[in-house]
């Protein structure tokens, strides 16, 4: 193998605090749309992003990205409400930013993995990103002083693309002129890793240690329970 590629979400980092954040969203857009329109009550604006998150889950079903100036926007139109251009730039790049003030923890083992794999190939990170962008996540890495072992990124805020789209796989095999069956794709779920991947060409592991809903059901051509377990299984591929 000349290329492994992570995915970030259960994968290589744990998430356990979107709820406290969405929380910590609406109370800033409150905040800032009451600047200009000071009646509208924060169960107002708490409806209205549950609206707007509705729409955004639609990206799950289109495979492509939703932009969170798109998600305000539609926060907006359902209060039926514009603000100035800087406060709505400041809403959107909190919700971008505030995974930042309660950031996700490593998976067991992840950091070492990364490191260990950086030494003996090319790696590259390939993530859906949801609400928080490439530029966040980069910065989440950078705390853990991963960023360096990557040398390269597919998030779909950039690409515009989820997987299992075969060219947010493409997108770092082109980069770094690797053909797929020199690369692995490790990831935690089959509809989108672990298909995305073997439909790119690539070869692929499925980690089911950080997802309590992955089984061990998988097209992958190897399953891990933990990542301690990837030096082995990469000697096998």
């Amino acid at each position: 193998m000349k290329l492994i590629t992570f995915d970030f979400w259960n994968t290589l980092f744990l998430d356990q605090h979107e709820g406290i954040r969405h929380q910590k969203r609406i109370a800033f857009a409150h905040e800032r749309i009451c600047r200009h329109h000071p009646v509208i009550a924060a169960s107002q604006v708490a409806a209205a992003f549950q609206v707007a998150h509705g729409v955004y889950l639609g990206q799950w079903e289109s495979r492509k990205s939703y932009p969170m100036h798109l998600h305000f926007r539609e926060l907006l139109r359902n209060l039926d409400l514009e603000i100035p251009a800087e406060d709505f730039d400041s809403v959107v790049d909190f919700f971008e930013s505030v995974l930042l003030d309660h950031p996700p923890i490593p998976v067991s083992g992840a950091i070492d993995s990364v490191r260990f794999a950086a030494k003996r190939m090319k790696v590259g990170l390939i993530s859906d990103t949801g609400y928080t962008p490439g530029r966040t996540l980069r910065k989440i890495m950078k705390t853990h002083d991963l960023l360096d072992s990557f040398s390269a990124f597919s998030f779909s805020s950039e690409t515009g693309l989820l997987k299992p789209n075969r060219q947010a796989f493409l997108t770092i095999l082109d980069e770094l002129k690797i053909r797929p069956q020199e690369a692995v794709h490790i990831g935690d779920l089959e509809e989108t890793d672990i298909i995305g991947a073997k439909e790119a060409g690539m070869k692929a592991i499925k980690f089911i240690g950080a997802n309590p809903s992955s089984t061990r059901d998988s097209i992958a051509d190897a399953v891990i329970d933990d990542l301690n377990e990837l030096p082995r299984v990469l000697d096998e591929l």
